[in-house]
């Protein structure tokens, strides 16, 4: 087989792969069906926009090199297209699908190889994904080579061989859910809501939500931990995994940015957006402390976390959590979302104000989109969005309402 599949047959033929797997009763695929397959937003690096045309063309070129076939089912109007790569190159299941996923998403590490491939093949664990790497090498014709590691990064990263120049690995996707995720700040209102896991991000999709938000509290709650215990790199696992799931944009509860850890501030800013992270908050309570940072060291942490955000076109929310902890001067509260503002944030969020005429306020004086937490007792949605508020979040109020009815639920078994 010779090696110089173009990007758009590369992107073609893993996506019939992929399919071949993860939606069989709807395999083979039409024309149509395969754009859009082509055309995710999600788990494609880069993100592509081809036209009917281009897949045609690239499904020729695939069919001469005996890579895929057509056929039109009789009494059919629709060509159907599969892939037939097993019968040019011998591989196995295992191979299979790590190709697809090296075709789809670029250069991975053998971690996201384990996790991306699992609706096409099971692995047991890392070791068992070394292993197919390495019968990927090892052939007269190599699959695959291995291309080390990132900065900061624990594993090396591979890349596939079926073509002369290989889709190299990009932040096109997380790039366009920024801009997404920018533009609906621009005007009007919109509600934020906040899963907790791949199962609550998927109903809040199903629901119309038209942007996501992770929960620092409801995400540690599902890992067993207490709010502000969750690790970096559990951070950065959890972000990934919604994001690779999830069809609309990710704003990332980050608390402080995890200032004290390696790389600090920045480096933070770097790994969630290779998580794919549209939007970042960060905020000025010190948990270690059990206090309201100083006004001077929140800003410096807003300026930093602004200019490693600039790098992603990530949407930065700076947050005063000054009355989640009982301090309701507001005077002192919108000095700092001003403070906060001039440093670099596109959205302020003050959790706990709830008053309309605070909200109005806060509007008012500083002059950027403000989310408002849905907390018991705000405003109705339509009233927020008469008061000017862009947006409103939940936070860990429907984590915590699933974890109620559940634990209530579960009681009534326990009864003696």
């Amino acid at each position: 087989m010779k090696r110089d599949l173009s990007d758009v047959e590369l992107r073609v033929l893993g996506a019939l792969i992929e399919k071949s797997h993860t939606t069989p009763d709807q395999y083979p695929l039409s024309t149509n069906s395969l754009r859009l397959a082509c055309n995710q937003k999600t788990s494609r690096d880069p993100v592509m926009d081809l036209s009917e045309n281009e897949v045609d063309a690239a499904l020729l070129s695939l069919r001469d090199r005996g890579l895929a076939r057509s056929s039109r089912p009789q009494g059919s109007r629709s060509w159907k297209h599969h892939h037939v790569l097993t019968e040019v190159l011998p591989l196995d299941p295992a191979q299979v699908a790590v190709l697809a996923v090296l075709m789809l998403r670029g250069a991975q590490a053998p971690g996201e190889l384990r996790q991306r491939t699992d609706r096409m093949h099971g692995f047991d664990d890392l070791s068992d994904v070394a292993s197919t790497l390495e019968s990927m090498t090892a052939r007269e014709d190599p699959l695959v080579e291995c291309i080390g590691r990132e900065p900061g990064q624990s594993q090396d990263r591979w890349r596939h061989l079926l073509a002369e120049t290989v889709i190299a690995p990009s932040a096109s996707r997380q790039r366009a859910m920024a801009h997404e995720f920018r533009s609906l700040h621009q005007s009007g209102f919109f509600v934020l809501p906040n899963p907790w896991d791949r199962g609550s991000a998927r109903m809040l999709q199903e629901l119309g939500a038209s942007a996501l938000a992770t929960t620092s509290a409801g995400f540690a709650q599902s890992i067993g931990k207490d709010d502000q215990e969750v690790t970096r790199d559990e951070l950065v696992r959890h972000v990934d995994e919604l994001t690779s799931f999830c069809d609309v944009p990710l704003n990332v509860d980050s608390e402080r940015l995890y200032p004290d850890e390696n790389g600090g501030i920045s480096r933070t800013v770097d790994l969630l957006a290779e998580a794919g992270a549209a939007g970042i908050s960060i905020e000025d309570y010190d948990p270690q402390q059990r206090t309201i940072d100083g006004l001077s060291k929140a800003v410096e942490a807003v300026e930093a976390a602004a200019v490693a955000c600039a790098r992603h076109d990530i949407v930065l929310t700076a947050r005063c959590e000054n009355h989640l902890y009982g301090l309701t001067d507001l005077d002192d509260t919108i000095a700092r979302l001003i403070a906060y503002r001039d440093a670099g944030a596109e959205v302020l969020y003050a959790p706990g104000i709830i008053d309309p005429v605070d909200i109005e306020l806060v509007i008012a004086e500083t002059e950027r989109p403000l989310n408002v937490l849905a907390l018991p007792g705000a405003p109705s949605m339509t009233a927020l969005a008469e008061l000017g508020v862009r947006r409103a979040s939940t936070g860990s109020i429907l984590s915590n309402a699933a974890m109620n009815a559940a634990r209530a639920r579960a009681a009534d078994f326990f009864e003696t």
